[in-house]
């Protein structure tokens, strides 16, 4: 079941073309962990959500000799979450590969420079190291259609996307940095699979402003949801 729920997380991930199909909440992932179980047992719906809000027992990770009742569907979201942190690793590495920075020396300094005015996104090098790391994460999930490399030694690679998956690559970059900046702490080990949701909205709707509502190629990007207004989130 697992296996199965992420496939449909990293293919709706790769395949969207609205913002508001890109990263959803775990309360409005409910129904697509019970698809994705009753797509395994095949014995209908209700059957699924029973077992997703049955307990079984569980050893502890840190303990074997400890056992406590689990709620199903808790590691059942314990795959997004997981499939988001290496999302993130992929990210963070590209974005730093891309500025020539070793992530082990990013300094505070450097963090709050590149935090400053959205420079790390807003400026050339940082929408690019951005970009950079978007058409990483695509290649990642089997998406590299969405990649346009470039023709000829003066050409621009274009990445076709929804703000969605570009403020996904932004709220990603945008924690590491506040982390290094001493801004934040780490939300890892939260709330399993919402950690990041109301921050992303946020960065939905920050990066809704710096964005044309049109379709054309622009410094190496396609927004493909063009002037939808779903970009905006209205919902949350």
């Amino acid at each position: 079941m697992q296996k199965t729920y992420r496939e449909v997380l990293i293919d709706d991930f790769a395949t969207a073309i609205k913002t508001v199909l890109v990263f959803s909440s775990s309360d409005d992932n409910w129904d697509t962990i019970v698809v994705s179980v009753e797509s395994v047992q095949k014995e209908g719906m209700q059957k699924a959500e029973q077992w997703l809000k049955a307990f079984i027992r569980r050893s502890s990770r840190k303990n074997l000799t400890i056992f406590a009742n689990v709620r199903v569907s808790l590691l059942a979201m314990r795959v997004k979450q997981h499939l988001h942190q290496m999302w993130t690793d992929i990210i963070i590495t590209a974005y730093f590969e891309n500025l020539d920075v070793e992530l082990k020396d990013l300094t505070k300094e450097m963090a709050v420079t590149l935090l400053t005015d959205d420079a790390f996104y807003l400026t050339a090098n940082g929408r690019k190291a951005c970009l950079d790391a978007l058409s990483k994460l695509f290649m990642s999930v089997g998406a590299s259609i969405r990649i346009k490399q470039p023709q000829g030694p003066t050409g621009e690679r274009v990445v076709s996307a929804t703000l969605g998956h570009v403020a996904f690559v932004v709220t990603k970059v945008r924690n590491a940095l506040e982390i290094a900046a001493d801004i934040r702490t780490s939300t890892r080990g939260g709330a399993i699979g919402d950690g990041h949701f109301p921050l992303w909205v946020a960065a939905v709707r920050r990066l809704l402003p710096t964005q044309a509502s049109d379709t054309e190629p622009r410094s190496g990007l396609v927004l493909v949801d063009d002037a939808d207004p779903a970009r905006g989130l209205p919902q949350f």
